[in-house]
């Protein structure tokens, strides 16, 4: 079992992770960002079906690093406000001057309210 201080790592040091929702759907590509330990995905497109609209259908899913798999909930914080400031810095960090010119390209409030926590199940703390 990993610990929650390596996966900080194992995040922190790639660009580009997947996810899913439940254990039967397909990994997709995202990036996730870590911050105050906690790890975070966002939306880049708004369609109607999208692994946004399935984990608030249905929280549990997947996160994958590397070879590295754990459970996750995919939750939106309960301090969203808070915590998107923090969220936006660790996009800037993690891809540097790609991501201001990604804001460029959408909605950043529509973009920041999409917010999702990938919450990790029987973590080691």
């Amino acid at each position: 079992m990993i610990i929650k201080e390596d996966l900080v790592k194992k995040v922190q040091g790639e660009r580009v992770h997947q996810i899913r929702v439940g254990k039967t759907h397909r990994y997709i590509d995202i990036t996730i960002v870590s911050t105050e330990n906690r790890f975070f995905v966002r939306r880049y497109k708004f369609g109607n079906k999208s692994w946004y609209e399935a984990f608030i259908d249905n929280p549990e899913g997947q996160m994958k690093i590397g070879g590295t798999i754990i459970d996750v909930q995919g939750r939106i914080p309960k301090d969203l406000e808070k915590i998107n400031p923090l969220v936006n810095k660790a996009y800037r960090n993690l891809l540097g001057f790609i991501y201001p010119l990604m804001r460029l390209t959408f909605n950043s409030k529509r973009h920041e309210n999409s917010t999702l926590e990938l919450i990790p199940i029987d973590m080691d703390k």
